[in-house]
């Protein structure tokens, strides 16, 4: 059941959702001296980020406050907040009424009007903490949870709780989501690695360990001027190397392919030193607008950065081989019985 107010827009059903809390020992039920939910964009970042979830979405039913992403793009995803009005299990996707400060991310007109979409449960996660107090119970029981008497534990927390309930003291957002989770996220936000060791076993450590932090939800500064620049003499393999950008590039995919601890995108800070032979390539391999790459290609003098640019902006065909590859898929569809069909039913 949907809860509305006068204006026949849905509102949280405290009751129902301490209910669902029950479930979950970590976080803490609502109560009427609980006030602080912030507004805007702090409120979604604080529900999105930092807000402990039902994560298997077994409490999930209509009339939920959710977060969810309301407009799917590959690289600008938009997150908003809304309630369930309807659930199809077996399909697996759910009616949503978006908040109208959300509602600018949704493409259709109809649904921008009504405010209503549907979207794939996978999609959805359902907050069990929506005032900031909840969080602030969850991670002063957490912090106090190392002394060694209930008593000690008692005024720890009640330390703790002081100081987060009245803003005095707010923690690092690892802490935020991670103190009191029972979970086994970082309570760090950024990790600054050693240098890159300069061979193939130490780069792939190196990316071990990236990959490793960004799995427990902390971001990684790399600096990677120890790796030897493009075309030097590989001596074990009587070759050339391809050079320290190739390298931390491959480092740097990692950010798409780890998925967070909590919601929090992965983050990466990769560096070369200016002295650095491969500078040059290093810094065109970061430029995504055509127009300055086509500045430098007209107006520099430098051979190399020339070469670079013109690197990065060549359009890179299809070979005959992937032709023929693609080709073959395309085909292999029309085939009867070979393909699954995607006619509507």
């Amino acid at each position: 059941m949907v809860i509305v107010s006068k204006h026949q827009e849905p509102i949280l059903d405290k009751t129902r959702l301490n209910a669902d809390i029950v479930e979950f020992p970590q976080v803490h039920p609502i109560t009427e001296d609980m006030k602080i939910e912030h507004s805007g964009v702090s409120r979604l970042v604080m529900i999105d980020r930092y807000s402990f979830k039902d994560i298997e979405k077994k409490t999930l039913k209509v009339g939920d406050f959710v977060v969810l992403t309301v407009k799917e793009d590959p690289k600008f995803p938009a997150r908003g907040l809304g309630f369930i009005t309807a659930l199809d299990e077996k399909n697996r996707k759910a009616d949503i009424w978006i908040e109208k400060e959300y509602r600018s991310a949704i493409d259709n007109p109809e649904s921008m009007e009504t405010g209503i979409i549907t979207r794939p449960i996978d999609v959805i996660e359902k907050p069990l903490e929506v005032f900031y107090e909840q969080i602030a119970k969850r991670n002063a029981t957490g912090l106090a949870s190392v002394e060694k008497t209930e008593e000690q534990r008692k005024a720890s927390f009640d330390k703790f709780y002081g100081q987060l309930s009245n803003l005095n003291f707010i923690p690092a957002g690892r802490v935020l989501y991670g103190a009191g989770s029972g979970t086994e996220v970082t309570f760090f936000n950024c990790y600054v690695m050693p240098f890159v060791a300069d061979s193939r076993e130490g780069i792939s450590d190196h990316r071990k360990q990236v990959m490793e932090i960004m799995s427990r939800g902390g971001g990684v500064g790399t600096n990677g001027s120890t790796l030897r620049p493009r075309n030097t003499l590989a001596r074990g393999v009587n070759g050339k190397s391809s050079g320290s950008v190739s390298w931390l590039d491959d480092i740097a995919k990692l950010t798409h392919l780890v998925e967070q601890g909590g919601s929090r995108r992965g983050a990466q800070m990769i560096m070369l030193a200016d002295w650095h032979p491969d500078i040059y390539e290093f810094i065109i391999s970061k430029m995504q607008n055509p127009r300055i790459l086509r500045y430098l290609i007209e107006n520099t003098e430098d051979e190399l950065i020339k070469k670079l640019a013109n690197e990065k902006l060549k359009f890179k065909p299809l070979t005959t081989q992937e032709e023929a590859m693609y080709q073959g898929i395309l085909n292999y569809r029309t085939i009867p019985g070979m393909a699954v069909s995607t006619k509507q039913s």
